[in-house]
């Protein structure tokens, strides 16, 4: 199962809820599906977890049996068949058989309604990304003045959504994984709030492997570039004028060089006749590439 089918199987399956909110489930489940009118009343779900959701809180909550198809491409379509039956829904959540559509909020009758109430919008237009993937949850509501009433009603309870229109279609959105795992624990999915913490804070550690083991690769390219550039220098004063013709410390100090291209700049300067320090060790080391370049090969 996807991740987003797993938070709707998960808010699908929430038992106990009081009367209001079962009450307050069921108007979004109605008001956010694909059609909310005296002429018709359905929601489509590619889930059949959604589809039984939809069917008991409308049965529950207006006494009212949706009937279920299932379409050749698996796809589920609940609607209430009966002309009756859809004006006493309309009617139980206080709408007018006319006019533009507004969330009613006397359906929110108590403070904890909110969040059964978003729950039931999720279940009928919302999707969230896996979070393996990207952080993206959204709404995608058919009616501009309820996405406006949601996004609204969404600010009050301290969250900052967006809202941009695709293909005609008003969609609310979050793209931070905090206001997800944040909206996923008030809609009552705490479990899939908790994976998605556990999966960001896999992410993070892996970037920060990575990060680091970049950063280690890129210290030991440039140590090794470095040893051959040095390398090359001692070898052409070698081949030029010999190892001989250089100081004393600077001699010493390419000789342990060229036969130890492994060693870093600290444990030259450890093996020496006389110690001193890395910057030491390097600061001879540039004098010896300096003197190489001086030097012209015969062509």
């Amino acid at each position: 199962m996807s991740f987003s089918h797993n938070v709707k199987k998960e808010l699908s399956e929430i038992t106990g809820m009081n009367l209001c909110c079962v009450h307050a489930q069921a108007y979004a489940l109605a008001l956010f599906g694909r059609s909310f009118s005296v002429r018709e009343i359905c929601i489509q779900t590619d889930y059949d977890e959604v589809a039984q959701c939809y069917c008991s809180m409308i049965r529950e909550a207006c006494g009212v049996e949706p009937k279920i198809n299932i379409s050749d491409a698996g796809k589920y379509l609940v609607h209430v068949e009966k002309s009756e039956d859809r004006k006493k829904i309309i009617e139980v959540f206080g709408h007018s058989h006319g006019g533009a559509l507004r969330i009613n909020r006397a359906n929110l009758s108590e403070d904890c309604c909110a969040g059964a109430f978003v729950r039931g919008a999720f279940l009928a237009c919302g999707t969230v990304t896996s979070p393996d993937k990207d952080y993206h949850f959204e709404f995608a509501v058919p009616y501009l003045n309820i996405c406006r009433d949601l996004m609204k009603l969404l600010e009050e309870y301290d969250f900052k959504p967006k809202m941009v229109t695709r293909k005609g279609v008003r969609v609310i959105y979050f793209k931070d994984s905090e206001s997800i795992e944040d909206i996923l624990t008030f809609m009552g999915a705490a479990n899939s709030s908790l994976e998605m913490m556990g999966v960001k804070m896999y992410k993070d550690m892996r970037n920060n492997i990575n990060r680091k083991t970049n950063f280690e690769t890129a210290n030991i390219t440039r140590t090794v570039d470095a040893a051959m550039q040095q390398i090359e220098a001692i070898r052409k004063i070698e081949r030029c004028r010999g190892l001989n013709s250089l100081p004393e410390q600077l001699r010493k100090i390419a000789i342990i060089r060229r036969d130890n291209p492994e060693m870093s700049l600290r444990e030259i300067g450890e093996v020496i006749d006389d110690p001193i320090s890395r910057s030491g060790v390097n600061h001879r080391l540039r004098r010896i590439v300096e003197i190489a370049a001086e030097i012209q090969e015969d062509p």
